[in-house]
């Protein structure tokens, strides 16, 4: 019994430190073949993944007329996502309900204040300001 336990143990190691097969040669004369043939399938998606920790204290504000229509920097939804208090100051109640809507699709999960704005009758853009 002793002696095939060693001779299984010698061949575990005698196979064990064999040296790997030589890679297959790259045949250069044949053609090509093309490995990634299409764009990978890829589509939108409103995932907010808040950062476990945040640190610090910052404030940060930005302005539109529509918010769905511009293009922001990852930067605002961070400030969207990360900010404890986040105030909006718009001409009408439309307005504001526009932008709230707009930060709860995109992260905003705190209270959202509304401060209207008074004696402008060309103030058109609604600002959000976020703080922490």
């Amino acid at each position: 019994m002793i002696k095939q336990i060693k001779v299984i143990m010698l061949a575990v190691i005698v196979t064990g430190c064999s040296s790997p097969p030589p890679p297959v040669p790259v045949e250069w004369d044949k053609a090509a073949a093309p490995l990634n043939t299409s764009l990978p399938q890829w589509s939108d998606n409103n995932v907010i993944v808040p950062s476990p920790t945040v640190n610090g204290k910052w404030t940060s504000s930005i302005s539109a007329q529509s918010f769905y229509d511009t293009i922001w920097t990852p930067a605002v939804f961070y400030a969207v996502a990360h900010s404890t208090r986040i105030v909006v100051t718009a001409q009408s109640g439309t307005d504001f309900f526009n932008a709230k809507n707009w930060l709860r699709q995109n992260g905003a999960k705190g209270v959202i204040e509304y401060q209207p704005v008074f004696n402008c009758l060309t103030c058109r853009e609604t600002t959000i300001y976020f703080s922490r």
